[in-house]
Protein backbone atom coordinates (compact mmCIF):
# COMPACT_ATOMS: atom_id res chain seq x y z
CA UNK A 1 0.00 0.00 0.00
CA UNK A 2 3.16 2.41 0.96
CA UNK A 3 4.65 1.47 -2.46
CA UNK A 4 1.33 2.58 -4.44
CA UNK A 5 0.82 5.69 -2.56
CA UNK A 6 4.41 6.58 -3.78
CA UNK A 7 4.19 6.28 -7.32
CA UNK A 8 1.62 9.28 -7.83
CA UNK A 9 3.82 11.61 -5.74
CA UNK A 10 7.30 10.35 -8.36
CA UNK A 11 5.40 10.98 -11.15
CA UNK A 12 4.34 14.86 -9.79
CA UNK A 13 7.65 15.22 -9.22
CA UNK A 14 8.96 14.44 -12.64
CA UNK A 15 6.32 16.27 -14.20
CA UNK A 16 7.15 19.48 -12.54
CA UNK A 17 11.28 19.02 -13.34
CA UNK A 18 10.32 18.59 -17.30
CA UNK A 19 8.38 21.41 -17.15
CA UNK A 20 11.25 23.78 -14.82
CA UNK A 21 14.15 22.37 -17.38
CA UNK A 22 11.62 23.50 -20.56
CA UNK A 23 10.95 27.11 -19.26
CA UNK A 24 14.66 27.44 -18.76
CA UNK A 25 15.53 26.68 -22.46
CA UNK A 26 12.78 28.70 -23.95
CA UNK A 27 14.17 32.10 -21.77
CA UNK A 28 17.67 31.56 -23.26
CA UNK A 29 17.39 32.83 -26.88
CA UNK A 30 20.03 32.43 -29.24
CA UNK A 31 21.33 36.00 -30.51
CA UNK A 32 20.48 35.42 -34.21
CA UNK A 33 16.43 35.54 -32.92
CA UNK A 34 17.08 39.21 -31.71
CA UNK A 35 18.26 39.79 -35.34
CA UNK A 36 15.23 38.23 -37.15
CA UNK A 37 12.80 39.94 -34.79
CA UNK A 38 14.32 43.30 -35.40
CA UNK A 39 14.73 43.77 -38.96
CA UNK A 40 10.03 42.92 -39.93
CA UNK A 41 9.84 47.11 -37.26
CA UNK A 42 11.90 48.43 -40.30
CA UNK A 43 10.13 47.10 -43.05
CA UNK A 44 6.33 48.19 -41.20
CA UNK A 45 8.30 51.75 -40.55
CA UNK A 46 9.15 52.00 -44.08
CA UNK A 47 5.91 50.54 -45.44
CA UNK A 48 4.05 53.46 -43.29
CA UNK A 49 4.97 55.72 -44.96
CA UNK A 50 3.26 54.77 -48.16
CA UNK A 51 0.06 53.78 -46.03
CA UNK A 52 -3.00 56.10 -47.57
CA UNK A 53 -4.26 59.21 -45.96
CA UNK A 54 -7.59 59.44 -44.87
CA UNK A 55 -10.37 62.65 -44.73
CA UNK A 56 -13.87 61.85 -43.51
CA UNK A 57 -16.65 63.28 -45.05
CA UNK A 58 -20.32 63.64 -42.88
CA UNK A 59 -23.53 64.89 -44.62
CA UNK A 60 -26.50 63.81 -45.62
CA UNK A 61 -27.07 60.95 -47.59
CA UNK A 62 -30.49 60.07 -46.31
CA UNK A 63 -33.01 62.36 -45.45
CA UNK A 64 -34.65 65.71 -46.58
CA UNK A 65 -31.54 66.89 -47.50
CA UNK A 66 -30.39 64.29 -49.06
CA UNK A 67 -29.75 65.93 -52.41
CA UNK A 68 -27.05 68.19 -51.21
CA UNK A 69 -25.15 65.34 -49.42
CA UNK A 70 -25.54 63.18 -52.99
CA UNK A 71 -24.16 66.36 -54.85
CA UNK A 72 -21.12 66.67 -52.61
CA UNK A 73 -20.58 63.15 -52.48
CA UNK A 74 -19.65 63.46 -55.93
CA UNK A 75 -17.81 66.03 -55.76
CA UNK A 76 -15.73 64.84 -53.43
CA UNK A 77 -15.18 61.47 -56.20
CA UNK A 78 -14.08 63.88 -58.77
CA UNK A 79 -11.49 64.98 -56.77
CA UNK A 80 -10.46 62.68 -55.64
CA UNK A 81 -9.85 61.52 -58.94
CA UNK A 82 -7.41 64.15 -60.00
CA UNK A 83 -5.61 63.89 -56.92
CA UNK A 84 -5.04 60.01 -56.63
CA UNK A 85 -5.04 59.54 -60.81
CA UNK A 86 -3.51 63.28 -62.63
CA UNK A 87 -1.39 64.38 -59.93
CA UNK A 88 0.00 60.82 -58.68
CA UNK A 89 -1.24 60.96 -54.57
CA UNK A 90 0.32 63.35 -52.29
CA UNK A 91 3.29 62.96 -50.36
CA UNK A 92 5.31 61.14 -52.76
CA UNK A 93 2.50 58.65 -53.96
CA UNK A 94 0.16 58.35 -50.85
CA UNK A 95 -3.24 57.51 -51.95
CA UNK A 96 -6.07 59.88 -50.71
CA UNK A 97 -9.27 58.07 -49.50
CA UNK A 98 -12.58 59.93 -47.99
CA UNK A 99 -14.70 57.89 -45.99
CA UNK A 100 -18.10 58.85 -45.92
CA UNK A 101 -20.78 59.35 -42.93
CA UNK A 102 -24.34 59.98 -43.31
CA UNK A 103 -25.39 61.82 -40.77
CA UNK A 104 -29.39 62.74 -41.73
CA UNK A 105 -28.94 66.35 -41.41
CA UNK A 106 -29.37 65.93 -38.02
CA UNK A 107 -27.60 67.08 -35.34
CA UNK A 108 -27.56 64.59 -32.83
CA UNK A 109 -26.55 62.15 -35.26
CA UNK A 110 -23.11 64.72 -36.81
CA UNK A 111 -22.40 64.59 -32.61
CA UNK A 112 -21.93 60.92 -32.74
CA UNK A 113 -20.09 60.53 -35.90
CA UNK A 114 -18.17 63.47 -35.08
CA UNK A 115 -17.03 61.17 -31.58
CA UNK A 116 -16.60 58.29 -34.13
CA UNK A 117 -14.03 60.02 -36.79
CA UNK A 118 -11.83 61.75 -34.05
CA UNK A 119 -11.86 58.55 -32.03
CA UNK A 120 -11.23 56.67 -34.83
CA UNK A 121 -7.21 58.08 -34.98
CA UNK A 122 -6.81 57.48 -39.09
CA UNK A 123 -8.38 60.58 -40.45
CA UNK A 124 -6.11 64.03 -40.99
CA UNK A 125 -9.74 66.23 -41.52
CA UNK A 126 -12.82 65.94 -41.47
CA UNK A 127 -15.13 67.66 -44.08
CA UNK A 128 -18.36 68.51 -43.72
CA UNK A 129 -21.04 68.99 -42.66
CA UNK A 130 -23.49 70.71 -44.32
CA UNK A 131 -25.97 73.30 -42.05
CA UNK A 132 -24.66 75.21 -39.51
CA UNK A 133 -27.02 73.54 -37.42
CA UNK A 134 -24.78 70.41 -37.75
CA UNK A 135 -21.60 71.69 -38.04
CA UNK A 136 -21.69 73.71 -35.06
CA UNK A 137 -22.52 71.08 -33.13
CA UNK A 138 -19.73 68.93 -34.16
CA UNK A 139 -17.23 71.62 -33.96
CA UNK A 140 -16.33 71.83 -30.41
CA UNK A 141 -15.53 68.67 -30.72
CA UNK A 142 -13.51 68.72 -33.75
CA UNK A 143 -11.78 71.82 -32.05
CA UNK A 144 -10.56 69.89 -28.95
CA UNK A 145 -9.29 67.29 -30.83
CA UNK A 146 -7.25 69.40 -32.93
CA UNK A 147 -8.34 68.24 -36.11
CA UNK A 148 -8.92 70.40 -39.28
CA UNK A 149 -13.00 70.74 -39.76
CA UNK A 150 -13.53 72.31 -43.09
CA UNK A 151 -16.93 72.72 -44.05
CA UNK A 152 -18.15 73.84 -47.59
CA UNK A 153 -21.48 75.10 -46.89
CA UNK A 154 -21.87 76.18 -43.01
CA UNK A 155 -22.31 79.73 -43.18
CA UNK A 156 -23.48 81.24 -39.64
CA UNK A 157 -21.55 83.84 -38.82
CA UNK A 158 -20.37 82.30 -35.58
CA UNK A 159 -19.28 79.20 -36.84
CA UNK A 160 -15.60 79.87 -37.54
CA UNK A 161 -14.92 81.87 -34.32
CA UNK A 162 -15.68 78.72 -32.15
CA UNK A 163 -12.09 77.50 -32.62
CA UNK A 164 -8.83 78.06 -34.83
CA UNK A 165 -9.14 74.39 -36.49
CA UNK A 166 -12.92 75.15 -37.70
CA UNK A 167 -12.62 76.28 -41.52
CA UNK A 168 -15.34 76.99 -44.08
CA UNK A 169 -15.83 78.11 -48.09
CA UNK A 170 -19.03 79.74 -48.38
CA UNK A 171 -19.28 83.33 -47.47
CA UNK A 172 -20.91 83.86 -44.02
CA UNK A 173 -24.68 84.64 -43.38
CA UNK A 174 -23.59 88.19 -42.10
CA UNK A 175 -21.67 88.85 -45.23
CA UNK A 176 -24.20 87.26 -47.77
CA UNK A 177 -27.63 88.37 -46.78
CA UNK A 178 -26.03 91.88 -45.80
CA UNK A 179 -25.55 91.54 -49.26
CA UNK A 180 -29.25 90.30 -50.09
CA UNK A 181 -30.42 93.33 -48.47
CA UNK A 182 -28.43 95.52 -50.04
CA UNK A 183 -28.95 94.66 -53.62
CA UNK A 184 -32.90 94.25 -53.47
CA UNK A 185 -33.06 97.59 -51.48
CA UNK A 186 -30.55 99.44 -54.08
CA UNK A 187 -31.07 97.44 -57.27
CA UNK A 188 -33.92 96.04 -57.25
CA UNK A 189 -35.79 99.21 -55.35
CA UNK A 190 -37.86 97.08 -53.21
CA UNK A 191 -39.03 99.01 -50.12
CA UNK A 192 -40.86 95.94 -48.17
CA UNK A 193 -40.97 92.13 -48.18
CA UNK A 194 -42.52 89.54 -46.39
CA UNK A 195 -40.21 86.78 -44.44
CA UNK A 196 -41.20 82.97 -44.33
CA UNK A 197 -37.78 81.26 -42.84
CA UNK A 198 -37.45 77.49 -41.44
CA UNK A 199 -36.91 77.33 -38.14
CA UNK A 200 -33.28 76.42 -37.28
CA UNK A 201 -29.93 78.19 -36.61
CA UNK A 202 -29.27 79.18 -40.53
CA UNK A 203 -32.92 80.19 -41.52
CA UNK A 204 -33.41 82.28 -38.22
CA UNK A 205 -29.93 84.12 -38.25
CA UNK A 206 -31.14 84.89 -42.25
CA UNK A 207 -34.10 85.99 -41.18
CA UNK A 208 -32.70 88.59 -38.25
CA UNK A 209 -29.70 89.43 -40.28
CA UNK A 210 -32.03 90.76 -43.79
CA UNK A 211 -34.70 92.26 -41.24
CA UNK A 212 -31.77 94.52 -39.78
CA UNK A 213 -30.19 95.48 -42.58
CA UNK A 214 -33.00 95.97 -44.82
CA UNK A 215 -34.75 98.86 -42.21
CA UNK A 216 -31.38 99.66 -41.81
CA UNK A 217 -31.48 100.98 -45.34
CA UNK A 218 -35.15 102.49 -44.88
CA UNK A 219 -36.98 99.52 -45.94
CA UNK A 220 -39.80 97.22 -44.09
CA UNK A 221 -40.57 93.63 -43.29
CA UNK A 222 -44.41 93.96 -42.55
CA UNK A 223 -44.69 89.84 -41.70
CA UNK A 224 -42.05 87.30 -40.60
CA UNK A 225 -43.67 83.70 -40.04
CA UNK A 226 -41.77 80.79 -39.61
CA UNK A 227 -42.19 76.46 -40.15
CA UNK A 228 -40.83 73.56 -38.45
CA UNK A 229 -38.09 71.97 -40.67
CA UNK A 230 -38.49 68.51 -42.38
CA UNK A 231 -42.49 68.52 -40.69
CA UNK A 232 -44.31 71.41 -42.39
CA UNK A 233 -45.16 70.71 -46.00
CA UNK A 234 -48.74 73.17 -46.26
CA UNK A 235 -47.31 76.41 -46.28
CA UNK A 236 -50.33 77.69 -47.35
CA UNK A 237 -51.41 79.65 -43.78
CA UNK A 238 -47.91 81.08 -43.83
CA UNK A 239 -48.02 82.78 -47.40
CA UNK A 240 -51.85 83.70 -47.05
CA UNK A 241 -50.66 86.34 -43.99
CA UNK A 242 -47.64 86.90 -46.21
CA UNK A 243 -50.06 87.95 -49.25
CA UNK A 244 -52.85 89.78 -47.52
CA UNK A 245 -49.90 92.07 -45.85
CA UNK A 246 -49.41 92.86 -49.63
CA UNK A 247 -45.59 93.54 -49.82
CA UNK A 248 -43.84 94.14 -53.00
CA UNK A 249 -41.41 91.06 -52.92
CA UNK A 250 -41.53 87.67 -50.85
CA UNK A 251 -38.11 86.15 -49.34
CA UNK A 252 -38.80 82.29 -48.35
CA UNK A 253 -35.59 81.38 -46.68
CA UNK A 254 -35.33 77.69 -47.05
CA UNK A 255 -33.54 74.53 -49.19
CA UNK A 256 -34.55 73.36 -52.26
CA UNK A 257 -37.17 71.23 -51.92
CA UNK A 258 -39.24 73.44 -49.48
CA UNK A 259 -38.50 76.39 -51.70
CA UNK A 260 -39.96 74.82 -54.74
CA UNK A 261 -43.29 74.22 -52.55
CA UNK A 262 -43.38 77.08 -51.55
CA UNK A 263 -43.31 78.77 -55.39
CA UNK A 264 -46.37 76.01 -56.60
CA UNK A 265 -48.28 76.87 -53.20
CA UNK A 266 -47.90 80.92 -53.93
CA UNK A 267 -48.96 80.43 -57.09
CA UNK A 268 -52.53 78.60 -56.38
CA UNK A 269 -53.17 81.38 -54.11
CA UNK A 270 -52.30 83.69 -56.67
CA UNK A 271 -49.57 85.33 -54.95
CA UNK A 272 -47.74 87.07 -57.51
CA UNK A 273 -44.82 89.25 -56.35
CA UNK A 274 -41.14 89.06 -57.16
CA UNK A 275 -39.54 85.87 -55.33
CA UNK A 276 -36.68 86.27 -53.49
CA UNK A 277 -34.92 82.71 -52.54
CA UNK A 278 -32.18 82.28 -50.38
CA UNK A 279 -28.62 80.92 -52.02
CA UNK A 280 -28.60 77.19 -50.77
CA UNK A 281 -31.93 77.33 -53.87
CA UNK A 282 -29.39 77.50 -56.82
CA UNK A 283 -29.82 73.70 -57.88
CA UNK A 284 -30.89 72.02 -60.30
CA UNK A 285 -33.15 70.27 -58.47
CA UNK A 286 -35.54 73.31 -57.89
CA UNK A 287 -36.13 73.92 -61.33
CA UNK A 288 -36.69 70.52 -62.21
CA UNK A 289 -39.77 70.53 -58.72
CA UNK A 290 -40.89 74.02 -59.43
CA UNK A 291 -41.02 74.23 -62.93
CA UNK A 292 -41.92 77.39 -65.17
CA UNK A 293 -42.37 78.76 -61.52
CA UNK A 294 -39.46 79.21 -60.85
CA UNK A 295 -38.59 82.05 -63.45
CA UNK A 296 -38.12 84.96 -62.24
CA UNK A 297 -36.87 84.07 -58.37
CA UNK A 298 -33.88 86.09 -57.61
CA UNK A 299 -31.19 84.72 -55.11
CA UNK A 300 -27.28 85.65 -54.61
CA UNK A 301 -24.67 82.87 -54.46
CA UNK A 302 -20.57 82.66 -54.78
CA UNK A 303 -21.19 80.53 -57.65
CA UNK A 304 -22.51 81.18 -61.31
CA UNK A 305 -22.82 79.13 -64.24
CA UNK A 306 -21.12 81.46 -66.71
CA UNK A 307 -16.96 80.86 -64.40
CA UNK A 308 -14.72 81.16 -67.36
CA UNK A 309 -11.79 79.00 -66.04
CA UNK A 310 -10.99 75.87 -67.39
CA UNK A 311 -10.79 73.86 -64.66
CA UNK A 312 -14.05 75.11 -63.57
CA UNK A 313 -15.49 73.75 -67.29
CA UNK A 314 -13.99 70.62 -66.81
CA UNK A 315 -15.43 69.67 -63.53
CA UNK A 316 -18.96 71.04 -64.09
CA UNK A 317 -18.77 68.98 -67.62
CA UNK A 318 -17.81 66.06 -65.37
CA UNK A 319 -20.32 66.16 -62.79
CA UNK A 320 -23.14 66.61 -65.05
CA UNK A 321 -22.11 63.96 -67.37
CA UNK A 322 -22.04 61.59 -64.57
CA UNK A 323 -25.18 62.43 -62.56
CA UNK A 324 -27.16 64.11 -65.55
CA UNK A 325 -27.36 67.43 -63.68
CA UNK A 326 -26.05 70.81 -63.62
CA UNK A 327 -23.24 71.88 -61.71
CA UNK A 328 -24.23 74.13 -58.59
CA UNK A 329 -21.86 75.94 -55.96
CA UNK A 330 -22.06 72.68 -53.60
CA UNK A 331 -19.97 70.77 -56.51
CA UNK A 332 -17.73 74.15 -56.45
CA UNK A 333 -17.14 74.70 -52.97
CA UNK A 334 -17.14 70.89 -52.14
CA UNK A 335 -14.52 69.65 -54.53
CA UNK A 336 -12.17 73.10 -53.90
CA UNK A 337 -12.32 72.02 -50.38
CA UNK A 338 -10.79 68.49 -50.68
CA UNK A 339 -8.15 70.28 -53.49
CA UNK A 340 -7.25 73.10 -51.13
CA UNK A 341 -6.90 70.25 -48.39
CA UNK A 342 -4.93 68.17 -50.46
CA UNK A 343 -2.70 71.18 -51.54
CA UNK A 344 -2.55 72.33 -47.99
CA UNK A 345 -0.59 68.48 -47.00
CA UNK A 346 1.44 68.86 -50.12
CA UNK A 347 3.11 72.67 -48.75
CA UNK A 348 3.17 71.42 -45.43
CA UNK A 349 5.18 68.27 -46.20
CA UNK A 350 3.17 66.47 -43.51
CA UNK A 351 -0.17 65.38 -42.12
CA UNK A 352 0.73 66.82 -38.78
CA UNK A 353 -3.17 68.50 -37.06
CA UNK A 354 -1.33 71.60 -36.23
CA UNK A 355 1.16 72.27 -39.06
CA UNK A 356 -2.00 71.56 -41.71
CA UNK A 357 -3.88 73.90 -39.72
CA UNK A 358 -1.12 76.59 -39.87
CA UNK A 359 -0.96 76.11 -43.20
CA UNK A 360 -4.12 76.41 -44.35
CA UNK A 361 -4.92 79.30 -42.35
CA UNK A 362 -2.37 81.00 -44.15
CA UNK A 363 -3.37 80.12 -48.04
CA UNK A 364 -3.40 83.20 -49.92
CA UNK A 365 -4.55 83.49 -53.46
CA UNK A 366 -6.16 79.77 -53.52
CA UNK A 367 -6.41 78.79 -57.23
CA UNK A 368 -9.59 77.37 -57.02
CA UNK A 369 -12.47 76.58 -59.59
CA UNK A 370 -13.59 80.24 -60.09
CA UNK A 371 -10.34 82.16 -59.84
CA UNK A 372 -8.49 82.80 -56.72
CA UNK A 373 -9.71 83.63 -53.11
CA UNK A 374 -7.85 83.86 -49.72
CA UNK A 375 -8.80 82.76 -46.11
CA UNK A 376 -9.37 85.40 -43.80
CA UNK A 377 -8.59 85.57 -40.08
CA UNK A 378 -11.18 83.44 -38.87
CA UNK A 379 -10.83 80.75 -41.48
CA UNK A 380 -13.40 81.85 -44.16
CA UNK A 381 -12.66 81.23 -48.17
CA UNK A 382 -13.83 84.41 -49.03
CA UNK A 383 -16.01 84.66 -52.37
CA UNK A 384 -17.47 87.11 -54.10
CA UNK A 385 -20.76 87.66 -54.44
CA UNK A 386 -22.96 87.17 -57.87
CA UNK A 387 -26.67 87.99 -58.32
CA UNK A 388 -28.60 85.10 -59.85
CA UNK A 389 -31.70 84.84 -61.49
CA UNK A 390 -33.78 81.84 -63.20
CA UNK A 391 -34.70 82.99 -67.05
CA UNK A 392 -36.37 80.36 -69.19
CA UNK A 393 -35.37 77.27 -66.74
CA UNK A 394 -31.75 78.89 -66.43
CA UNK A 395 -29.85 80.17 -63.49
CA UNK A 396 -28.35 83.44 -65.07
CA UNK A 397 -26.19 85.78 -63.52
CA UNK A 398 -27.65 89.17 -63.85
CA UNK A 399 -23.67 90.83 -63.61
CA UNK A 400 -23.32 89.07 -66.93
CA UNK A 401 -26.22 90.20 -68.54
CA UNK A 402 -25.41 93.67 -68.20
CA UNK A 403 -22.25 92.79 -69.67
Amino acid sequence: MKIRKLIPVLLIAVSIFALLAGCQQAEEPTEPEVVEEQEPVEEETEEASMEPIYFAWYGPLTGDAKQYGDTEKVAVELALEKINGEMGGLLGGRELIVEFFDDKNDASETVIIANKIIGDGKFTAAIGGFSSTCTMAAAPLYQEAKMVNYSPTASHADYSAMGDFLFRNTPTQAIETTGYAEYVYNEMGIRTVALLNVNDDWGNNISKIFTEKFEELGGEVLVSENYIPNQTTDFTPMISKAKEANPEAFFPIGYYADSANILIQADGLDFDVPMILSSSTLKQELIDVAGELANGAFLMNAFSPDIATERFQEVMAAYEERTGKKGDAFVMQTYDVVMQLATAIEQAGTTDSQTLRDTLAGMEDYECLAGTYSMNELGDAVRQLQPIQVIDGQFVNLNALEN
